[in-house]
């Protein structure tokens, strides 16, 4: 019986990092992906404000 536990209690833990992996991994690529949009729309207005004057 103890055995059953063990077992159940170590394959939840497992599971819970790995969730806790995968969305701290989802979390990086969007805060990423963000700055990345952000750089690329400034570097589009500059373009705008070179090519206007």
């Amino acid at each position: 019986m103890k055995d059953i536990l063990d077992t159940i209690i170590l394959i939840m833990f497992v599971i819970m990092v790995a969730m806790f992996i995968i969305n701290f991994n989802r979390q990086q690529i969007k805060k990423h992906t963000d700055k990345f949009d952000g750089n690329e729309k400034r570097n589009t207005e500059k373009k705008e404000e070179t090519i206007n004057e």
